[in-house]
C-alpha cells in the first residue's frame, strides 16, 4: 500500500453504510492530499514518455518527497501523514543518497588534485628537457669551438716543422752578429788592452831569454 492511500484509510472515517459519503477526519487531512495529488500529477506530465509514449509511474522516494514538500517537511523529526516505518526508509535512502553524493565529491576533489599533481609533474619534466636541451647546445658549441682551436694548433705546428725542416732558422742564426764582435765595436779601449798585454808578453820572454 502506497502511503497516500494510508493516508486515506488513516484520515477518512469508516463508513457505517457503503453509501455514506467518504468524511475526512479533519480538513487539513483533504487538503494536503489534494495538493498532493496535484503536485504528482505535474511531475508525472514533466517526466519523458518512454518509447510506447507513456510516461513512467513516479518512484516512491520522489512520492514521498513531493509528500514532504507539500506538507512543510519535518516537525520534531516527524512527518505528517507519513507513517514512522516508511520516514525510516526514505530517511535512510537519502542518507545513502548524501553519503553517494559526499562520495562523489571527494572523488572528483580527488580526482582534481590529482589532476593539478599531473599538471605540474608535466610543467616539471618539460622544463627539465628544456635545461636539458640548452645545456647540451651549449657543450656542442663548445665541442665545435674546441675543434677549431686542435685545427689551428695542428696548423702551426706543421709550419713550424716545416721551418725547422727546411734550415730557415739556421740561416737567420748566421745572420746575426757575434755579441764579442759587438762589443769590441762598442769599446775602443779593448782593443788597447790587448795590445798592451800582447807587449808585456814579448817584455816578460825576453827577459827570460837573457
Amino acid at each position: 500500500m502506497t502511503h497516500d492511500k494510508f493516508f486515506m484509510e488513516t484520515h477518512i472515517r469508516k463508513k457505517k453504510t457503503p453509501t455514506d459519503p467518504s468524511r475526512w477526519v479533519e480538513d487539513r487531512g483533504e487538503t494536503i492530499y489534494g495538493r498532493y495529488k496535484i503536485n504528482v500529477e505535474e511531475y508525472t506530465q514533466s517526466l519523458p514518455p518512454n518509447e510506447q509514449g507513456e510516461r513512467p509511474p513516479v518512484s516512491d522516494e520522489e512520492a514521498q518527497k513531493i509528500w514532504l514538500d507539500v506538507v512543510g517537511g519535518l516537525k520534531k523529526g516527524i512527518a505528517y501523514g507519513l507513517p514512522e516505518r516508511s520516514f525510516r526508509y526514505y530517511r535512510a535512502g537519502l542518507q545513502g543518497i548524501r553519503t553517494f553524493a559526499q562520495g562523489e565529491i571527494i572523488y572528483r576533489l580527488t580526482l582534481s588534485s590529482m589532476e593539478k599533481k599531473i599538471a605540474k609533474l608535466t610543467a616539471e619534466v618539460e622544463q627539465t628537457k628544456a635545461r636539458e636541451q640548452k645545456r647540451d647546445e651549449q657543450f656542442d658549441t663548445l665541442q665545435v669551438q674546441l675543434e677549431k682551436r686542435d685545427q689551428q694548433f695542428n696548423l702551426l705546428q706543421g709550419q713550424l716543422t716545416n721551418l725547422l725542416a727546411s734550415g730557415a732558422f739556421s740561416i737567420l742564426r748566421s745572420r746575426w752578429p757575434s755579441p764579442n764582435a759587438n762589443t769590441s765595436r762598442r769599446d775602443p779601449s779593448n782593443h788597447v788592452n790587448e795590445e798592451a798585454s800582447s807587449s808585456e808578453d814579448e817584455h816578460d820572454t825576453i827577459q827570460n831569454t837573457h
